[in-house]
């Protein structure tokens, strides 16, 4: 898996901008931005594939949230569960708090992967997702937002049969990608650099049941942190031309 990815995808070593308070951490919840076509990121980050992140945040101290439907397809359901994925519903996300294990997600899910598109503006599904925030509030663990550049950058995307395939992301919760790269070549990435950059972790507090200001409270700090961290690196991982747009 080390040596494939590689040479399919041109993935840079992450950035952690305080790996030592994120080494702190007992437990956080790592929320990993934007989703892109396939969430390479997640998958590398599920995988343990970045040294610097696996030594501040193991691999085997965590859980990732995945979509549900994930886990009704044979095969998958048990490659997910080997990796460590989990159903991304509230009992079982709290269920691995409570057993003292950090999460990974990506809060933009399939409307986001659905919408992703290559070009000048990224586009994150998250002024309406709160749910991993209140999550974060109900178990007092840091949120931890982080962006992988590159990730939305990797394929064009059809909008063919749009309508059709919104429909069938909001009734199935299963998002009908059409990506296609250099040439029109269906399922061939452009060659764009991933660099996933970590953020310091944010600390929120224990309430076990936030009222929805607090939750629009925390969930507004968080995402302005991001928008900071999206704006502190762009120019270094190489696209300070692009902009960012939350939905």
């Amino acid at each position: 898996f080390r040596a494939a990815i590689p040479r399919l995808f041109d993935v840079r070593a992450a950035v952690l901008e305080d790996p030592e308070k994120l080494a702190s951490c007992r437990q956080c919840i790592l929320a990993v931005h934007p989703h892109g076509v396939l969430s390479l990121d997640h998958l590398l980050t599920v995988a343990g594939f970045d040294e610097a992140l696996e030594r501040a945040l193991p691999q085997s101290e965590r859980s990732a949230l995945s979509a549900g439907v994930l886990f009704k397809i044979p095969f998958v359901r048990e490659l997910g569960l080997w990796t460590g994925c989990v159903d991304a519903g509230r009992p079982t996300a709290d269920a691995c708090l409570r057993a003292g294990l950090s999460l990974s997600v990506v809060p933009g899910g399939e409307r986001e992967q659905l919408l992703a598109q290559r070009g000048p503006l990224e586009c994150l599904v998250l002024r309406e997702r709160k749910g991993f925030v209140k999550l974060a509030l109900r178990h007092g663990v840091p949120l931890v937002p982080s962006y992988c550049f590159g990730e939305a950058q990797l394929y064009d995307q059809s909008r063919l049969f749009m309508g059709f395939r919104s429909w069938v992301q909001r009734t199935l919760g299963v998002a009908l990608v059409l990506p296609f790269g250099p040439g029109g070549v269906p399922g061939r990435p452009f060659p764009a650099p991933l660099r996933h950059v970590v953020g310091a972790p944010l600390d929120v507090p224990r309430i076990p049941e936030p009222s929805r200001a607090e939750v629009d409270e925390h969930h507004a700090r968080y995402m302005a942190e991001l928008e900071k961290l999206f704006a502190r690196h762009r120019e270094s991982a190489g696209y300070g031309q692009v902009k960012l747009e939350l939905l």
